[in-house]
């Protein structure tokens, strides 16, 4: 369980993604190139320009947990020379699609980490407060760089990150159950 592509592009998507970047989110297929690595979108559709010409398209992947919230991952596509875009990038959970918004203001810079993005379902206090809650985490965290390097947080900040965790994560555990 927990977020995946969105179904359909309905109201409640095109909502969210209003607040992230002009444009229509699309449907792009998933067909990994060669060596391409998960997680590694923006060195993926370099060497896919590389190999094969075109351009990296900047935007955001659109994931979804139905009934709880949204979330858009800064995320590069490869765009062809004839200008289909592809997603040269394997996906952790093996999706074979991906729902794309094209944002061109996202571009990649290795010193500037853009942190995901999350929007609560509407009429979902328990995710509405999960998220608010991950955005504080969120900015505690990301102050620091990149996630996934190993940083030492100050005292001051370690404190506010342990009052919020817990809670953070009954929140979490609300959603799973699908309170």
């Amino acid at each position: 369980m927990g977020t995946d592509t969105p179904v359909a592009i309905d109201e409640t998507v095109l909502a969210f993604c209003a607040r992230i970047a002009p444009g229509l989110p699309e449907y792009v297929a998933v067909e990994p190139g060669e060596g391409a690595r998960i997680a590694y979108c923006f060195s993926n559709a370099a060497e896919q320009v590389a190999r094969a010409g075109g351009e990296i398209a900047y935007g955001w992947i659109i994931w979804h947990w139905p009934g709880r919230y949204f979330e858009a991952e800064h995320h590069g596509l490869w765009r062809a020379p004839a200008g289909r875009l592809r997603d040269v990038t394997p996906m952790l959970h093996g999706q074979r699609r991906i729902l794309f918004l094209h944002d061109p203001a996202a571009v990649f810079d290795d010193r500037n980490y853009r942190p995901n993005i999350l929007g609560a379902e509407p009429n979902n206090a328990v995710a509405a407060d999960y998220v608010a809650l991950a955005e504080q985490r969120s900015a505690i965290l990301n102050a620091y760089g990149e996630p996934g390097v190993d940083h030492r947080l100050t005292p001051e900040d370690q404190a506010r990150l342990d009052a919020i965790t817990p809670r953070w994560m009954a929140l979490y555990a609300a959603l799973e159950r699908g309170d």
